[in-house]
């Protein structure tokens, strides 16, 4: 089956995660469980895409020797030379999770025009709708910023809708040019982008009508327990979930990209369901230890409605 999504993470990492009783600052502590897993937000779209039965191809850097050791049939090596970077994850029995990302080491311009290539190779080989970018946008090794917008342009040039989700300086930089066909920040990546706190609802559909009207065509905001909010040229939506029992934060947004991809590809009209389903995918990995989304089955019930509550106070606030 042809990949309907093609997704591209510049800085994959191998995500080890431990599982302890209590994270004490200063003390030696003993895992009583670990998983190993490559990972990074382009690899867990991918993942949970395939899960759903959607086929997806995740693009990344590896080195000659971790490309001939991924036995996933998702990824799509291109060869580098530096390895891969580790992240650590470690949760507790309350709840917590505590994250130590390596830096993402810088790639050659060379490098980065063989990923975009690679990618958009890929989409039209397979003649895919959609290429997600995804994930930290490394520093280029030469100094100059990486030409991040001409993916955008000829995928677009050749009928490829693009999707982002990442942060900082790359997300400002393409949201505001209005290439992106889809982003996701959390609030206070949007508080970033439109220069101001979001502290209500109310605040996050005005930051994201804001965005929108740069060009983006639709503005996902996901507010962890208060679940997403969806701005579209069709209107907005508000969808949430019941409160659920988190195990490990990570990795829950890629799931709510996924969500929404998944419908979306087959339902492009279906903006509001589609949000709904990734604020079900998202809910459902907090509840689970690992990375990647590892089940649908149990997915929670969603509260859909196009009149949010502008008032409602976030439980996680946009703040810069």
């Amino acid at each position: 089956m042809k990949p309907s999504v093609i997704t591209l993470t510049p800085a994959p990492a191998l995500d080890r995660t431990y599982l302890v009783d209590a994270l004490h600052l200063g003390e030696v502590h003993r895992a009583r469980e670990s998983h190993v897993e490559l990972a990074g937000k382009g690899v867990n779209v991918s993942s949970g895409l395939v899960l759903a039965g959607i086929p997806s191809l995740a693009v990344v850097p590896l080195t000659r020797e971790e490309a001939a050791s991924a036995d996933d049939e998702i990824i799509y090596a291109h060869t580098i030379s530096h390895p891969l970077r580790v992240n650590i994850t470690v949760l507790d029995d309350d709840g917590n999770t505590t994250k130590i990302n390596e830096k993402a080491p810088p790639l050659t311009t060379a490098d980065w025009t063989g990923l975009v290539e690679t990618t958009l190779s890929l989409a039209r080989e397979h003649q895919s709708p959609w290429i997600l970018l995804a994930g930290t946008i490394p520093s280029s090794a030469e100094g100059a910023a990486l030409d991040l917008q001409a993916l955008f342009e000829s995928a677009h040039s050749q009928g490829i809708l693009v999707g982002l989700d990442t942060s900082g300086s790359p997300l400002l930089e393409l949201a505001r040019s209005g290439l992106p066909d889809v982003i996701k920040p959390n609030a206070p990546e949007l508080a970033e982008c439109v220069g101001r706190p979001l502290l209500t609802l109310g605040d996050v559909v005005e930051a994201a009508h804001e965005v929108q009207q740069w060009g983006v065509t639709h503005v996902l905001v996901s507010l962890g327990p208060d679940g997403m909010v969806g701005v579209s040229s069709t209107g907005v939506v508000h969808a949430s979930t019941g409160p659920v029992t988190v195990r490990n934060t990570i990795g829950a947004g890629d799931a709510s990209v996924a969500g929404f991809l998944s419908h979306v590809v087959d339902h492009p009209e279906e903006f509001a369901h589609a949000v709904a389903r990734g604020v079900a995918w998202g809910a459902l990995k907090v509840q689970e230890v690992s990375s990647q989304l590892q089940s649908l089955e149990g997915l929670p019930d969603v509260t859909l409605t196009d009149s949010p509550e502008h008032g409602r106070r976030l439980l996680e606030p946009g703040v810069i």
